[in-house]
């Protein structure tokens, strides 16, 4: 089974195969909204995925606000819904993985679709997430000077 893991520090997603190679390497980030009921970023720790084999399908698009590819949701503590996804991809404040989001990180359509496929016969089981700091999270929001409010 395999497992993505999050590195809040360097942005950046990645898939890691039942042997322990690493499969791919993405831009990802987790700049939460100012109205997520997540209040800050995602805690540092290992959370059990929902979406073992295929993600969660949403309306494809780009732009939209999951991407092209649905989202992989996994289990945080006191908020449903949280997982990784894409999308967002031409917005006029931090487009692509930069874009804040309720609590989800957020990656491309490219890295999506490589976990898609990779996962559909290698399925996922956790989705760790380490060196994710407020100051790291919110990296995109101090990079432009504001803090953001705007929607998944």
């Amino acid at each position: 089974m395999s497992k993505l893991h999050y590195d809040g520090e360097k942005h950046q997603v990645s898939l890691i195969s039942k042997d322990g190679k690493t499969l791919g390497t993405w831009t990802a980030y987790n700049n939460v909204d100012s109205h997520a009921t997540v209040k800050s970023h995602l805690p540092n720790g290992s959370y059990q995925v929902q979406d073992k084999t295929a993600p969660h399908r949403h309306a494809a698009d780009p732009n939209g606000p999951y991407g092209s590819y649905g989202i992989i949701r996994f289990d945080v503590p006191n908020h449903s819904g949280i997982g990784l996804h894409s999308g967002r991809a031409n917005a006029k404040h931090l487009p692509g993985p930069q874009h804040p989001t309720m609590g989800c990180i957020r990656t491309s359509d490219e890295a999506m679709l490589a976990i898609k496929d990779a996962i559909a016969s290698d399925p996922l089981t956790v989705m760790e997430v380490a060196g994710n700091r407020q100051a790291q999270a919110h990296y995109g929001h101090h990079l432009h000077g504001h803090k953001a409010h705007v929607h998944p």
